[in-house]
This record gives structure tokens, C-alpha cells and sequence, in this order.
């Protein structure tokens, strides 16, 4: 009895005297000590139900915090009557287990024990993974901070799972959890569906935990999600131990990044081969590049190059790869790839075919690329989208709102009064930099300028009747139109009762440049350059009017003092002179930043989500859009990061 204190004491002892070294408090955290009442909006009993042990943080008060380490073993001398207790205690949850719950309050998804401290030192000292325990939670003030947004999250699926342990470290990720699962965050599940999913996690967290990964900085729940997007469920269900851990082993990379571990890749050049060698060469690849005869690369585009200006954009692209290295490539597409399995079905036709590079072109094939990625680790697997957070594949986007920058100056030059229109699909990562920066080009010429922002992708909407209603004649739209689609609604165009009279300008992705950089890099030997992988991260390729990816075409109606003003501002922008997210800025809600601050940081701009001041619109909610659109946001996260909470500019229309 008291051999088992002394080895508890020890334990505790060890734990300590590590806090001690590294500065922290040695003793359990008092809730009491952290929390006041007025924070606290709610208190419920929750009832007798089974809590993970590892979620228990410590004492509700401080009656019993310093009888124990932080890790809940015991400190106090063997010759007390604690101890005494405590080896009691021991000797019975040895021939009959722990019986009566013990009393906790939840707090933030943490439980601090107000009875039952000793039950819960010796229930961690015989290994146990779980305990019994009446429950009241407390529910936290709503001050708009993550950690409480992702609370109140977990407090809605909670109502659905009804079970403790899943915990995530960024907004949004519950409600994808259901998306993954194929169950509702809405309505409770029953007994079976409950007992599957978390039998599934707690089987993939014992082997998840025994391969180290109770070590790295990444939540259980977070890594499970990961796991299961790549996976699926079945796959912790039908499978042997030894099969998960393969799989663990497979994507380990993507556990030992942070949450936002994401690089922008800003310049091209990190992939141009040196000519001479410098003082980091010893640190790079000592790859020397494809070795094959002929690169063969495939594209695959959601739709079709006729039907689709996006997908007709990566065709001209991948028609100048041709042009441009002749024999040395060969290409081929797949187009229509609309959903996951034909995304899937497309790559694995491909590496059939022998394909070395494979281009995946929407952001709606981020996962099944990751996926692929780990099924074909010799393929070169890369997806168009900006700030996603797998470090399996690389992706690639470009600065388009530089060329929106030019285009809103224009925009406001021709104009004839203060208003001007903007119509985007839906909000995604990039999105509002670019409708930003059409809005502060536009202000910069015209001070009293409004930009009416029009979202096309909402289900009930007609923003083209609405731009009409608002006698709105000067509008920037789609980039570009597919071939066989007869219309002039692209770039910056004006229009007269409904009908477009003249297109002014128009912004463009070259992807066939863009395809250049990296097939060239891949040719010579740069692709695997240290200095890019040396650091777990999400590599995004995020090119601009420099690297010649981004540009705008200029009508030839245009006056000579126009193009005067737009080549001025081109110059600054291919100089780094200029930058719409230089000096003050202001938000529909106030000051973004002053004068002096300085320009936004490319993560910045990337993650806005707030609307320049002379911007008319709103950020509507997730469920305002389409389908498509829909997909769009949930596959970036741009939406559900922020807990699909209203932000600057943002309403509940």
C-alpha cells in the first residue's frame, strides 16, 4: 500500500521539480483562480457520464492543490494521513475499481475536480484512460476570441455526440468533423452511431499517443480529422493496428506543422537554378533534375475548357507548356472531374499513364490531392489554391489583387459619378484582398467612389438585375469568358440599359508562366531545394505581377493619359513601391492600420475578413450560397475558421 505512495510520490516529485526548472506553477490549477463569476454566463449539470482523464486540468478549489503535481500524482509525505488514504484508496480501486463519480466542473472543455482528487491521482497511476464523474459545465461569456468561438462549437456538437475528448485548435473543425463523418452537428445521434465514433477515436488516439504523438503540439481531435479526411472512418474501423500506424507513418509530416504553419512563397526565384555557387549550397538538394526522357504531365479541370473560364484559363496554359518545351514534355487532361471520386478516379488514370506532374485545378480538389499524393509518393501532386494547410502537396496561386489594384484606379477613372460595381463568386481566402484592393485603387482616384459588392454564387440572388436596379454602369466581373461563350460581361466593363457597350480592361492568370516556373524547376533540379523544405510547412506558391503571372490587358479605346496612370501604377507594383496595403486603411468598421504601421504581411492579406469603408456589401453566412460555393468555402476553410461568425462588413442577409 504505502510502496505504491512512495512510487506515486516519486512520479509527482519528478514532475515537480520539472516545473520548477522550467517556471511554471508546480501545483494543480484552482478553477476558482482563473475564473471569476461575472465571466461566467450559465452553469448546467451535465449528469454521470464517462470524461476522459487527460481533459481533467485540476482542483475546482485550492483546498487540495498543493497535495499534488501538476501531472496529479502525489507530494505530500508518505507519513501522513493522506497518504494513509491515498494507499487505501489504492488497495480498493485494485479489487473493486473506482465505484462512486467523482464531482467536476467543465470549464472551456478542461474538468477541475471539486471531489474526488485522490480517486483521480489513483485512477492515473493504475494507467486508466477514463472516469466516472458527475458533471457541471460552465459556460463562458461570449467575447468573440477563438478559444471561446471553438468552445461554444464544441457545446453544439456535444449535443450531437454527447461525449467528451475531441478537441480542436481551430474554429470550424467540429463542423467539418460531422462533414467527414457524413452526420449532422444538428440533431443528437443514437447510442450506436455514438459509440462507433468514439470508439474510432479513442482507438486511433492510444495508437496515435503510442507513436508519439501525445508529444507534438497537435490536438488529438485535430489529428483525428486530418486522419479521417485522408482515410475515412472505415478505415479505423476494418483495419489492423499495424495498418493504421502505416497510415500514421504515411502523412507524420502533416502532424508536426502548427495549425497556421503555412509559407507564402512569394518569389519565383527560390525555384531558378543558381549559376554560380553560393554559401547555402551545401544545404540543398542534390537533385539534378528529371532524368526521363519526356516530363508527362496531366491537368485535371473541374469542367470542361469549353464551358468553364477557369478551366479554358489552365488550357491556354497548358497549350504554352507545349509551345514552350516541345519534345521535353508531353501533356494530358481530364476534364469534367466535378467530384471527389472522379478527381480521384482522374489521378489514378493518370499515374496509369505514366504521368510524373499532375495539376489538380480548384481548390475543390485539395483533399482528393492530398490523398493522392500518399497513394503515388513519386508523382509530383500539385493543387491550385492559396493558404492550405497540407504540407503533403504543394500549391499555387497568384497575387490577383495587384491587378485588381490597377483595375479599381481605372474603374474610377472612367466613371462617370461615384459608384462602380464588383461582382465575386463567394468569400475565399484571397477573395476580399482583391475586392479590397479594386476599392482602394478606385478610392485613390475618386475619393467619394462606392464599390457595390455582389456576390454571384448566392442561391437567391440576381446581381446582375441588382446592378441594374442601382443604375450601376461601370462593373469589374469575371476575368475571363470560356470560347464558345458569347458574352463581354469580363474585366472591367461599362454597360447602358443592361447591355454591355465596351469592355475597358481586363486581369489575367498566366498560367502557362506560372507552369513554366515550376516545370523548369522540376527539369533542373530546383523543385527539392532545402531552403524551401527544410521546415515543416504548407508551401503555397504565390506569384504576382513580377514574375509575369499577373497582368492586365488594356483596351485600345483607352486615352494615352489613362494608360499614362495605369503604367505608373504597374511600374510601382512590379517595383515593390507600391502596395494597396500601404498607409492608413479602414475597414466598414474603423481603422485597419495607421500611417506608419506597417503594409500588411502576405498572411494578412491572404486571411482578410473585413471590407474597405467604401465598400457596400456584406460577408453573408455560409448557408446564403450555392452549393458549389459552398464546397468552395468548406474545402478552403475560409468560412468555417472564423466559426462562420459575423465579421467587419459582414450581416445576416
Amino acid at each position: 500500500m504505502l510502496e505504491d505512495y512512495v512510487k506515486a510520490r516519486h512520479l509527482g516529485e519528478g514532475q515537480y521539480r520539472k516545473d520548477v526548472a522550467g517556471g511554471r506553477y508546480p501545483y494543480l490549477t484552482a478553477l476558482d483562480d482563473i475564473i471569476s463569476q461575472n465571466s461566467i454566463t450559465a452553469e448546467n449539470h451535465m449528469g454521470v457520464m464517462e470524461i476522459p482523464i487527460s481533459a481533467i486540468a485540476g482542483t475546482k478549489t485550492r483546498g487540495r492543490q498543493e497535495s499534488f503535481a501538476t501531472n496529479f500524482m502525489p507530494i505530500l509525505s508518505s507519513k501522513t494521513e493522506f497518504a494513509l488514504k491515498w494507499g487505501i484508496l489504492y488497495d480498493a480501486a485494485l479489487n473493486q475499481g473506482i465505484r462512486d463519480a467523482i464531482l467536476v466542473y467543465e470549464y472551456m472543455n478542461r474538468f477541475y475536480v471539486q471531489e474526488g482528487n485522490k480517486r483521480v491521482s489513483v485512477s492515473k497511476f493504475n494507467g486508466a484512460v477514463s472516469i466516472m464523474a458527475d458533471v457541471i459545465r460552465l459556460l463562458p461569456e461570449r467575447n468573440g476570441s477563438k478559444e471561446v468561438n471553438i468552445y461554444y462549437e464544441f457545446v453544439e456538437f456535444f449535443k450531437a455526440a454527447g461525449f467528451y475528448g475531441i478537441r480542436f485548435s481551430e474554429e470550424g473543425r467540429y463542423q467539418k468533423l460531422c462533414d467527414v463523418l457524413g452526420l449532422p452537428m444538428s440533431k443528437p445521434w443514437d447510442t450506436d452511431t455514438r459509440k462507433s465514433v468514439k470508439s474510432a477515436f479513442d482507438r486511433f488516439s492510444d495508437i496515435f499517443d503510442r507513436k508519439g504523438g501525445n508529444r507534438l503540439e497537435i490536438t488529438r481531435g485535430d489529428a483525428f480529422l486530418l486522419y479521417l479526411t485522408i482515410y475515412g472512418l472505415y478505415n479505423l474501423q476494418d483495419v489492423s493496428n499495424s495498418q493504421i500506424e502505416s497510415n500514421l507513418h504515411q502523412i507524420w509530416n502533416e502532424f508536426l506543422k502548427d495549425t497556421d504553419d503555412v509559407s507564402l512563397v512569394k518569389d519565383p526565384e527560390v525555384l531558378e537554378k543558381q549559376d554560380k555557387p553560393n554559401l547555402f549550397s551545401i544545404f540543398t538538394s542534390q537533385d539534378k533534375g528529371f532524368r526521363g526522357d519526356t516530363l508527362r504531365i496531366a491537368f485535371i479541370y473541374e469542367k470542361s475548357a469549353e464551358t468553364s473560364s477557369w478551366a479554358y484559363a489552365h488550357e491556354l496554359g497548358r497549350q504554352y507548356l507545349k509551345d514552350r518545351f516541345g519534345d521535353r514534355i508531353d501533356t494530358i487532361k481530364f476534364e469534367n472531374c466535378e467530384t471527389p471520386k472522379l478527381v480521384s478516379d482522374a489521378i489514378d488514370a493518370a499515374a496509369e499513364t505514366g504521368a510524373n506532374v499532375i495539376f489538380t485545378t480548384t481548390a475543390m480538389m485539395i483533399e482528393a490531392s492530398v490523398k493522392a499524393q500518399i497513394k503515388h509518393p513519386d508523382i509530383y501532386i500539385l493543387n491550385c489554391s492559396v493558404n492550405t494547410n497540407y504540407n503533403t502537396i504543394r500549391t499555387y496561386y497568384g497575387r490577383m489583387y495587384e491587378a485588381k489594384y490597377l483595375m479599381g484606379a481605372l474603374a474610377a477613372s472612367v466613371t462617370d459619378g461615384n459608384d462602380i460595381g464588383y461582382a465575386e463568386l463567394c468569400p475565399q481566402y484571397g477573395t476580399l484582398a482583391n475586392v479590397n484592393a479594386f476599392a482602394i485603387g478606385a478610392q485613390m482616384v475618386n475619393p467619394y467612389v462606392r464599390v457595390h459588392l455582389k456576390w454571384t454564387g448566392l442561391k437567391d440572388g440576381d446581381w446582375k438585375q441588382e446592378m441594374k436596379d442601382e443604375n450601376i454602369m461601370t462593373i469589374s466581373g469575371p476575368e475571363i469568358n470560356p470560347p464558345k461563350r458569347i458574352s463581354r460581361e469580363f474585366g472591367v466593363y461599362m454597360v447602358a440599359d443592361g447591355d454591355v457597350v465596351s469592355n475597358i480592361a481586363m486581369p489575367i492568370f498566366d498560367w502557362g508562366k506560372f507552369y513554366e516556373i515550376i516545370i523548369d524547376s522540376i527539369l533542373c533540379g530546383t523543385w527539392g531545394n532545402t531552403m524551401l523544405t527544410r521546415d515543416h510547412k504548407a508551401l503555397n506558391f504565390w506569384f504576382g505581377m513580377k514574375s509575369g503571372v499577373i497582368d492586365v490587358i488594356l483596351s485600345r479605346q483607352l486615352g494615352y493619359a489613362t494608360k499614362k496612370m495605369l503604367r505608373v501604377l504597374r511600374n510601382g507594383i512590379m517595383d515593390d513601391r507600391l502596395n494597396p496595403f500601404d498607409g492608413e486603411l479602414y475597414s466598414q468598421r474603423g481603422i485597419i492600420k495607421t500611417e506608419d504601421a506597417p503594409r500588411l504581411t502576405g498572411e494578412e492579406i491572404v486571411n482578410m475578413h473585413w471590407l474597405n469603408d467604401n465598400v457596400l456589401g456584406t460577408i453573408p453566412p455560409m448557408e446564403a450560397f450555392d452549393l458549389r460555393s459552398k464546397e468552395l468555402m468548406r474545402m478552403s476553410g475560409f468560412m468555417l475558421n472564423r466559426g462562420e461568425k459575423r465579421d467587419e462588413g459582414s450581416s445576416d442577409s
